[in-house]
């Protein structure tokens, strides 16, 4: 797969002295090699089989021109009168920008297809997120507002006296974000600054894997475009995974309003997100979602498939699939990397780099495990794994030596339904069929399980948790309570919530940052 494709970015500026123009064109080769080696015999005379190899290499080349041309009027001239598109003010002259942008067809075997309108022109990462490279929305149901364009004029785009405006034949996306950043910072435009920080911040996972955005931003603004994603209220989102009615709309993402105490409706669930043994975890609020098994019976298959959605622009995509297809595995975010540990019948254990979009194997479970059954919680900056063992044991992954450590965990016969980390403790949820829930907590330190509070209910079935905070969200079919994860006195809290309306399917809780207010998406 190869792709070529220019992008041209002009800015001119009109003042009562002075003429000046901006131009700026991009030139972005993307080549995508994918290479087989096949089975092989080994030359020992041993008659066995050394399986084949398959890579991918990934080539990204950015060009960039720019240049500056300012002229000065003579002080006889009348200034030109204001664009039509601007209001204009005898009294008060003011400066008027336009960008626009040309992009010419991209060269090469690639067929792409033509946009609804004929002044929404293609952004070069528009060219490259073709249907073969990204999971297609057609089918999905899915609304999304990022394909509204936004009101003009945006607030977000004055400063001053400068009134700043896209011209119809663009708008501000990925394409050209990180040029129109740079004339902002040029010009002290700082309301046009914060216009393209937020288009980097409401799509982060694409720009972390363009070198020609992220690569360019320094330390600060990194951590700018993340701490804006990250800013809103925290909620409880739960997916509800019907595998029983397969359709557009039978399954969904809602969330939970503490406000109202009442659930909200998020999003539809696509149906090739849908399947059996999934596993769900968020990170840099995004909601990823690794497949278990398709279909159902004789034809029910593993899926090594991986999906993520996006709640500041309500999409869905399909990003790097697993290396194994490891149904029921947990799946848990640590350092800016996902890991899908275990699974049916497997030990091992992959990481997930964003910036690469690319999963790799990390050191496996100890063998002495079983590969199902397993809780898994982040604490303190290591990865903790109890259950599917004979033994009660407590697993203990360190990132940077890539190792597992073994450790006894005390415990009794009842079953561990959930295990979360708050405020620095381990906490353990046992299900006991005669009382109802034991709470069990370890540091993370002093790896001593004691326990700390009880929760009594009949005929309680299995439920999973969601920390917000240092509070524990349990929920089940017909089960909405919170635990206070305190330092001294931890307990479960007295009202019981509303439960999640009419589930009708498995129930997978997360927690996702949303926008108080209903913040306007931007365009991608």
């Amino acid at each position: 797969l190869s792709i070529t494709s220019g992008l041209g970015l002009t800015m001119t500026a009109s003042s009562a002295g002075s003429d000046a123009s901006y131009s700026f064109s991009s030139v972005a080769k993307i080549q995508v090699e994918e290479n087989y080696i096949a089975e092989r015999r080994v030359k020992d005379g041993a008659g066995q089989t050394v399986p084949g190899l398959k890579g991918k290499v990934y080539d990204y080349y950015v060009q960039s021109i720019s240049q500056s041309v300012s002229k000065k009027r003579p002080a006889t001239l009348e200034p030109d009168p204001a664009p039509a598109t601007q209001e204009s003010d005898p009294a008060s002259p003011r400066e008027a920008f336009t960008i626009s942008s040309i992009v010419p067809p991209p060269a090469g075997g690639l067929e792409i297809s033509k946009p609804p309108s004929p002044t929404h022109k293609l952004s070069t990462l528009q060219i490259t997120d073709t249907s073969h490279l990204q999971l297609p929305l057609e089918g999905f149901g899915v609304t999304t507002a990022a394909t509204t364009p936004p009101a003009s004029p945006q607030p977000g785009l004055v400063h001053n006296t400068d009134f700043i405006q896209l011209s119809p034949s663009t708008h501000l996306d990925l394409g050209n974000c990180y040029e129109v950043l740079c004339t902002a910072k040029a010009q002290k435009l700082g309301d046009l600054q914060e216009a393209a920080y937020k288009v980097m911040s409401d799509n982060y996972l694409q720009v972390l894997r363009m070198p020609s955005i992220y690569g360019r931003l320094n330390a600060g603004e990194r951590e700018l475009i993340l701490r804006r994603r990250m800013k809103g209220k925290m909620h409880v989102a739960v997916a509800d995974i019907n595998l029983q009615e397969p359709g557009l709309h039978a399954s969904r993402l809602c969330y939970y309003d503490d406000a109202g105490d009442c659930w909200r409706h998020l999003c539809q669930v696509p149906p090739e997100v849908v399947s059996r043994g999934c596993a769900m975890c968020s990170m840099f609020n995004y909601l990823f979602v690794v497949a278990g098994c398709k279909g159902a019976g004789r034809t029910q298959r593993p899926s090594n498939r991986v999906f993520c959605y996006d709640p500041l622009t309500n999409i869905w995509r399909e990003i790097c699939p697993l290396n194994q297809a490891r149904p029921r595995c947990k799946l848990v975010a640590l350092d800016g990397h996902l890991y899908a540990i275990g699974g049916e019948c497997l030990y091992t254990v992959e990481r997930y780099d964003p910036r690469q979009d690319r999963w790799t194997f990390a050191a496996p479970l100890p063998h002495d495990t079983f590969a199902v059954a397993h809780t898994a919680t982040v604490c303190d900056g290591e990865i903790y794994v109890t259950g599917g063992t004979l033994r009660y044991m407590l697993l203990r992954y360190a990132a940077r030596s890539d190792s597992w450590s073994v450790s006894l965990a005390s415990g009794a016969k009842e079953r561990t339904v959930e295990m979360v980390s708050a405020n620095g403790f381990i906490y353990r949820f046992d299900l006991q069929r005669s009382t109802g829930v034991g709470v069990y907590r370890c540091s993370a330190k002093a790896k001593l399980w004691y326990e700390c509070a009880t929760y009594s209910a009949a005929n309680l079935s299995s439920f999973q948790c969601a920390v917000v905070g240092s509070l524990v969200h349990c929920i089940g079919r017909q089960l909405h309570v919170r635990f206070l994860a305190d330092h001294i006195s931890p307990r479960f809290g007295t009202k019981e919530l509303q439960p999640f309306p009419s589930p009708r399917g498995s129930l997978l809780p997360a927690v996702l940052v949303l926008p108080e207010g209903g913040t306007a998406q931007t365009q991608v």
